[in-house]
């Protein structure tokens, strides 16, 4: 399997990872490398068929990831555990206050750098945030607080539980498109 993949003006390097599992998964890392996890038994000429096959999806996904890349700002240590340490208490109050409103009672509240998601909630009531929501428009924090605290009343994404959200958010929609659209722009 080869270790770098070159489209037009890019070089990207592929990080390839045999798993148990049933299909072939690739994904854009935060530098801009391709996460490839492939079945154990699948041969590279599949795997290679199928990366071949999504070549231009994949050069949109790194060329956005470095582009993103050039606008972070570097912060230094002392900066990152100072916005840690303000989402853990602005993301605490607001679980607090919409817990309230929604009747749920959550567990415990963690605090993260995930790189996939924004916010996560498990069946034992506990919820995790990213702290990068710090960095973005309050009504989205709300809308992702909300979100993961309406799962403690449906654990999946049923119009049930949408229904939960838009009693709370009724602008639910314009929010999770922002969060799509903008979301990683603050991390």
């Amino acid at each position: 399997m080869q270790e770098m993949l070159t489209i037009e003006d890019l070089k990207i390097p592929i990080d390839f990872k045999r798993q148990n599992r049933k299909t072939l998964a690739i994904s854009i890392t935060e530098d801009a490398g391709l996460m490839v996890k492939a079945p154990l038994a699948m041969s590279e000429k599949e795997i290679e068929g199928f990366i071949n096959q999504r070549r231009f999806w994949i050069y949109k996904q790194a060329k956005r990831m470095l582009t993103q890349n050039e606008h972070r700002p570097d912060r230094s240590a002392e900066e990152l555990r100072m916005l840690q340490k303000k989402a853990g208490a602005v993301l605490q109050e607001k679980t607090a206050y919409y817990a309230k409103v929604l009747g749920v009672t959550c567990q415990r509240i963690r605090i993260g750098d995930q790189k996939t998601f924004w916010g996560s909630c498990s069946s034992r009531g506990r919820i995790s945030y990213n702290w990068h929501l710090v960095l973005m428009p309050e009504k989205i924090q709300d809308y992702v607080v909300v979100h993961e605290l309406c799962h403690l009343l449906e654990m999946n994404h049923s119009p049930k539980f949408w229904s939960f959200v838009e009693e709370i958010i009724p602008d639910y929609r314009e929010r999770r498109k922002w969060l799509k659209e903008h979301g990683n722009e603050c991390r």
